[in-house]
């Protein structure tokens, strides 16, 4: 090629040479992987705040419900209202294996947390407290699946 004696356009030969326009690509490539990167980094951070967030909920029943539970005498009488406390003490403990089971709670450390808590509510709830004919017909699937991974 012929160059003009005045001109400002360079035609190199040498295949590392940069234009500016490339260069302004390799920029906003740069700046586009490090804004992926730190939108991975949010995202995995609000999934695990979220899954505390499920299991904070879940453990301020259960707090509330022993609360309730523990101001009920010890009487006969009050065998009925004892057993809705357990019944909906089984149901929330029942909600949360289902967030263990369906993998909405995977935080490792998390999980290890309500292990030795779904152990105790399954022994103390189940074991001790429902009667044998209602055992055979458990409506608590996802407590029970839990409570069998968790014994293994």
């Amino acid at each position: 090629m012929k160059k003009k004696p005045n001109s400002k356009i360079i035609y190199s030969l040498d295949p590392c040479m940069v234009t500016p326009a490339e260069s302004i690509q390799i920029i906003a490539a740069g700046i586009y992987g490090a804004a992926l990167f730190f939108t991975i980094l949010t995202f995995q951070r609000s999934k695990r705040l979220d899954q505390i967030s499920l299991a904070t909920e879940v453990m301020h029943e259960l707090r509330d419900l022993d609360r309730e539970l523990a101001k009920i005498p010890s009487e006969s009488q009050n065998n009925d209202v004892k057993g809705e406390v357990h019944s909906r003490m089984l149901n929330t403990v029942d909600w949360l294996s289902f967030l263990v089971n369906e993998k909405m709670v995977t935080d490792k450390r998390l999980v290890a947390r309500m292990k030795p808590i779904v152990v105790r509510y399954y022994e103390d709830l189940v074991q001790n407290n429902v009667p044998l004919d209602e055992k055979k017909v458990m409506p608590y699937q996802d407590l029970e699946k839990l409570y069998r991974k968790i014994k293994k």
